[in-house]
């Protein structure tokens, strides 16, 4: 029976019981030595410093505290498992360092600071460089696809509506359409680390400290670009994860949709997209399979990352807006994960758009199929012969259904058939010469005549080509300078340790 003596007997009357240790404490354990003790070695090398710098810890002090966290950086946390005595890594940690320094000295590194805006950070900084990681793999997916674009300016191709073949287009139309959706993930990216990228320390509990800090100093040597600044908020705002999952789950669901499309275009029956070799794998029982792997593989990826993404609201929905275990260790590996698998499918696209084959013949083909140029038929009629575009739209449509009807092709269209239908329809002939004809029905002019700002003329393309490959350099440009900022932060924070290791006490 699990009575209650028996769950004394086997859990034991003093913290941590056994089984919150197995179903909590130890998990939790390993996620905050896989994802944090590196971050909190780097908090507690800048909170040393300040500190020091406010004169709240003396030259001594400061040294020791340094010198001991170094120590304890060079310590592998892969090899620690969850020791009860110590509940969690940061008294884990402070322990390393009272047997390094002394318990006095150690414990007066935790002065003006909590474990509650020492986690917000934690959770911060790792956030921010996993950010950073998924914009680089982003930049990359689009400039293979910009390159693609800009192989397929003139490769001509139905454009679908309603799953339905509509007009003609170009390839890399197509391809710059989403191309421009990927560039604006980028920018709402961008968003996001801005938003991720302030300060919580000194809040410490959650109303700050008594003690003359300096929180914009520490923030300055992290990479912050500033402060929380309400040291509430510091601790209960949690739309910085929130939001980050948004654009996960707005990003990985246009790339869902460019894989249905994609998937499409490699069955046998589309034939546009030929996968290169290492890309598809063979069947165990049919030798003739090619069976576009790589993408099937990605298609669930992309799945799992709006999942990830869609379960932060799940856990954050209705909780206190406070200091909360909710938003802590056993939720933010939701959004590593999403982070994860975004990066995986980035990544594996990347590799299959930049070698696979189009089959430009297929698609000129098919360019030429389903009357799928009606509309510039009917535009002709309003720009050459003065219709009413409802009139001429009528004309075109009877047209249409008339070849259908006798199953002939767009190409059969002849005068005496648009000139028989106008006189059904308006009461008097409509006269349209060969030339006119097959000009309009010609998908190559339907997309040459289509040169207004965004169209898929060529020139057109080419210039839009031209601007998102302006963009995407400019964006290049500022994710290298977030890269920089960490790396300069970096460098300022071991300055200023050297600085005080190295200083001589005043006579």
């Amino acid at each position: 029976m699990y009575t209650k003596e028996y769950v004394e007997q086997m859990d034991g009357r003093n913290f941590p019981g056994k089984t919150f240790q197995e179903c909590v404490l130890a998990p939790i354990f390993d996620t905050q030595k896989n994802y944090y003790a590196g971050p909190f070695i780097e908090i507690s090398k800048a909170h040393a410093v300040m500190l020091y710098e406010q004169k709240i810890i003396t030259l001594q002090e400061a040294k020791d505290i340094l010198a001991g966290l170094r120590q304890i950086e060079a310590i592998d946390m892969n090899d620690r498992t969850y020791d009860p005595s110590y509940e969690d890594m940061f008294f884990m940690i402070e322990h390393e360092l009272e047997s390094l320094v002394g318990r006095d000295t150690a414990g007066r590194l935790h002065i003006a600071r909590s474990r509650n805006d020492i986690d917000i950070c934690e959770f911060r900084m790792v956030l921010r460089q996993k950010v950073l990681e998924v914009m680089e793999a982003l930049n990359i997916f689009r400039q293979v696809l910009l390159s693609l674009a800009g192989e397929n300016i003139n490769t001509v191709m139905p454009a679908y509506t309603h799953t339905q073949p509509a007009q003609p287009s170009t390839l890399a139309h197509y391809i710059l359409a989403f191309q421009d959706s990927l560039e604006r993930d980028f920018t709402r990216f961008v968003q996001v680390v801005k938003t991720i990228n302030h300060s919580p320390l000194g809040a410490a509990a959650i109303t700050t400290t008594g003690f003359p800090i300096n929180r914009q100093r520490t923030g300055e040597l992290l990479g912050f670009d500033g402060l929380v600044e309400n040291s509430y908020d510091s601790i209960a705002g949690c739309d910085y994860l929130t939001e980050c999952a948004a654009v996960l789950a707005i990003m990985n669901t246009s790339l869902s949709r460019f894989m249905k499309d994609t998937l499409d275009f490699c069955t046998k029956e589309f034939n546009v997209f030929y996968l290169s070799d290492p890309y598809v794998q063979t069947s165990s029982i049919m030798p003739q399979k090619r069976n576009p792997s790589s993408l099937e593989q990605t298609r669930p990826a992309i799945s799992k990352a709006i999942a990830e993404a869609k379960s932060i609201f799940d856990i954050l929905h209705n909780t206190p807006f406070g200091d909360i275990v909710d938003t802590e260790e056993q939720l933010q590996p939701h959004l590593y994960d999403s982070i994860k698998y975004t990066i995986r499918a980035l990544k594996m696209l990347s590799s299959v758009f930049a070698t696979l084959k189009v089959n430009k013949d297929i698609l000129l083909q098919r360019a030429h199929e389903g009357f799928i140029t009606a509309t510039e038929l009917a535009d002709v009629l309003v720009r050459d012969k003065g219709l009413s575009f409802r009139h001429s739209h009528k004309i075109t449509s009877t047209i249409v259904k008339h070849m259908v009807k006798n199953g002939q092709k767009a190409q059969d269209i002849t005068p005496q058939i648009i000139s028989d239908i106008s006189r059904e329809i308006l009461g008097r002939s409509i006269d349209l010469e060969p030339a006119e004809i097959e000009k309009a029905l010609d998908p190559v002019n339907f997309i040459n005549v289509r040169s207004v700002t965004g169209g898929p003329a060529p020139a057109e393309t080419e210039r839009m080509l031209t601007n998102r490959g302006e963009a995407l350099e400019r964006d290049q440009s500022l994710l290298k300078q977030y890269i920089e900022k960490l790396k300069d932060a970096e460098r300022l924070l071991n300055e200023a340790m050297e600085n005080i290791i190295c200083c001589e006490p005043l006579a």
